[in-house]
């Protein structure tokens, strides 16, 4: 199956890397990673790209690289278990507070604690410590930002893709196991309502 799939996407893969050479050395640190397929995404869409892996049932790390924004997702058996975005995206703090479960204060106060403890401990891991946050709603503000991340990639249609096999998810205690295909179905309905809504 690897095989088969890096054959598919080899021919497309050189000619991006020419006319986009200032990405080699943002994508030179995954080149030592088992890279089991790269490519275009002028060539192939996230969608058909993310379909293609949850048939497949691959587990490994997907990075985008898009002109203005880079994302990476962790996938396993074929399902998505985590995401994020570089930039352009609302951090965890940011969600906790718009949707009320924590005070600017207490993020202020936690960001400030894991400064000093040089990210020894991370920001949820703190809240949930000083009470501020159940660790349920962590949990579903964690999950509803990698759901976004996953929803905000499917519009983009330049940059490249890289995915190497065999990954191992990230130190995270919150994972998602959502399919892929579930997500895509979820993700498109969202874009078509954004485009419809009304100021478009």
């Amino acid at each position: 199956m690897f095989k088969l799939i890096s054959n598919l996407f080899s021919k497309s893969t050189a000619p991006y890397q020419e006319k986009n050479s200032i990405r080699k050395s943002e994508t030179r640190k995954y080149l030592n990673n088992t890279v089991a397929f790269q490519g275009d995404l002028s060539v192939i869409t996230i969608e058909n790209l993310m379909e293609l892996m949850s048939h497949a049932g691959l587990s490994g790390e997907l990075y985008l690289a898009a002109p203005d924004n880079d994302a990476c997702f962790n996938i396993r058996s074929g399902a998505l278990v985590f995401g994020h975005m570089e930039s352009d995206f609302q951090r965890i703090g940011e969600r906790l507070v718009q949707g009320g479960f924590i005070t600017n204060e207490n993020l202020q106060e936690c960001l400030q604690l894991s400064q000093k403890e040089s990210g020894k401990q991370r920001l949820g891991e703190i809240l949930v410590g000083k009470q501020f946050i159940l660790k349920s709603h962590l949990e579903e503000i964690i999950k509803e930002q990698v759901k976004d991340c996953f929803f905000r990639v499917l519009s983009w249609n330049q940059g490249t893709f890289t995915f190497c096999v065999n990954e191992s998810p990230p130190e995270e205690d919150i994972l998602l196991d959502e399919r892929i295909d579930h997500l895509i179905i979820e993700g498109v309905i969202a874009l078509d309502q954004n485009f419809s809504s009304p100021g478009k």
